[in-house]
């Protein structure tokens, strides 16, 4: 071999080991964060789990769980849940534009004529306590719900 392809040989072995040992050192200086960081994860995703888990039985309410009731009944009493509020929602109306001084009593008074009211929510702001302008309304039956939309444009 000449000099030039010798000195050519080393440079490249210089070079490879160079890098061989830059990803030896990469290496080595990642594998500890990176081990921390899976365990970070997988902390994390178990916390996650715990607290759906958690989440589906306040949802399905304590009862059920305190019962001793299997995930399938649990979401069996979810949706007897959600169909017992898409039922009070079907009796109920939202009221727009009322006025900020407006009382319940107010409120039901206008309404009597309709039905049977089972509640009134008029929201406040949490900050002022002054009412937000607008009212729900809960009827005993659905019937109500119709008599009340044909009061659209009274004032209140």
């Amino acid at each position: 071999m000449s000099g030039s392809e010798e000195l050519m040989q080393v440079e490249e072995g210089e070079g490879q080991e160079g890098q061989e040992g830059q990803e030896e050192y990469e290496g080595e200086g990642e594998d500890p964060e990176l081990a921390q960081m899976q365990k970070e994860l997988a902390k994390a995703e178990q916390q996650k789990a715990e607290l759906d888990k958690l989440n589906k039985q306040q949802g399905s309410g304590s009862a059920g769980s305190a019962d001793g009731k299997s995930g399938g009944e649990d979401s069996e009493l979810s949706a007897a849940a959600a169909a017992d509020q898409a039922e009070r929602d079907s009796r109920s109306i939202f009221i727009g534009n009322v006025d900020f001084a407006a009382s319940v009593e107010e409120v039901q008074a206008l309404f009597a004529d309709c039905g049977e009211i089972n509640a009134i929510t008029i929201p406040v702001d949490k900050f002022t306590g002054r009412a937000k302008g607008f009212a729900y309304l809960e009827f005993a039956d659905k019937a109500s719900v119709l008599m009340a939309m044909e009061k659209n444009d009274a004032l209140l």
